[in-house]
């Protein structure tokens, strides 16, 4: 119950306050093209894909949106104390045996980071990529 109180917060903390003047705020949110490249770090294997959504949108929703109308796969669980964690991308999922996960990563440019949130709670960026990058921890 708890969990769902704090996702519920954190996606209505994301959401746009229409009626509080200027474009911005007058209920009409712009689209945004939202780029996801899928790499795998030990395969080589790269897939693009992208999709139109309103801006402000959690990546969460944009997996989803994906999800229902394109090839693309993701599954999820949902941690007490962190939220929405991915588990797996196009039927790849994390080990903690083989030491795997699927790193959350922004481009901007030629820049790029790592995410300090998941998908429950960020929010794509006109002209950046979204990248999840298979790879391995220590």
């Amino acid at each position: 119950m708890a969990l769902t109180a704090i996702t519920l917060l954190c996606f209505a903390a994301l959401l746009p306050f229409p009626g509080l003047g200027g474009k911005e705020h007058s209920g009409e949110l712009d689209m945004v093209l939202v780029k996801v490249d899928v790499t795998n770090k030990f395969t080589n294997n790269f897939v693009s894909y992208s999709t139109n959504v309103t801006e402000g949108m959690p990546m969460f929703g944009v997996l989803n949106k994906l999800q229902d109308t394109q090839s693309f796969r993701f599954t999820y669980s949902i941690n007490k104390s962190y939220g929405i964690f991915l588990e797996s991308v196009n039927g790849l999922a994390g080990s903690t045996a083989n030491k795997t996960y699927w790193e959350l990563l922004s481009k901007k440019g030629k820049t790029i980071t790592r995410l300090n949130v998941g998908i429950g709670c960020y929010q794509p960026k006109k002209n950046e990529i979204f990248i999840m990058n298979y790879t391995t921890w220590g």
